[in-house]
């Protein structure tokens, strides 16, 4: 993914617990700074996975699960493609209160290191982007993203170098 080297900006690889990662997440959401850092850093990651999941997405219908989805960059992405029938989750609550009304048609805080609280095979695609880094999300979420993504189902995510 293009990307300014940020690695020394960004404290936040080096938090230890979950508290610490929302704390951090929840102040940088302050006057939408994640949102003009991200801008700033060239950060493409949203655009680059929603460009690679349409071309396997060909029903617009489906049911999408934006994990991690902090302010709804993913969501904005989808959208301009008319792909709507979008859910959030992400661990700041206060990243998720950024989101405009009309990106997602539910949103809800969850740590993605827990069980997802959704049934079985939910999802016709989840997409995970930007989580799977240095103390955040776990592998073990996979596990979870396959629960709940129905059989034939799409899981498309990002992981950062290191």
């Amino acid at each position: 993914m293009a990307q300014k080297n940020v690695d020394n900006k960004i404290p936040i690889y080096k938090l230890k617990t979950t508290d610490e990662i929302m704390k951090y997440y929840d102040e940088w959401g302050i006057n939408n700074k994640y949102d003009k850092d991200m801008v700033d850093w060239n950060y493409t990651g949203p655009k680059e996975t929603v460009n690679t999941f349409i071309k396997y997405a060909k029903d617009k219908d489906i049911k999408i699960l934006d994990a991690g989805c902090g302010t709804g960059l993913v969501g904005i992405e989808l959208k301009k493609y008319n792909y709507l029938n979008v859910d959030g989750t992400d661990l700041s609550k206060k990243l998720l209160d950024l989101i405009p009304n009309n990106y997602y048609k539910k949103l809800e805080q969850a740590d993605l290191n827990k069980t997802i609280n959704t049934n079985d095979n939910t999802y016709g695609a989840v997409l995970c982007v930007g989580t799977f880094t240095y103390g955040h999300v776990k592998p073990n979420a996979l596990d979870e993203f396959i629960r709940i993504t129905k059989n034939k189902g799409l899981i498309c995510f990002t992981i950062n170098e290191g």
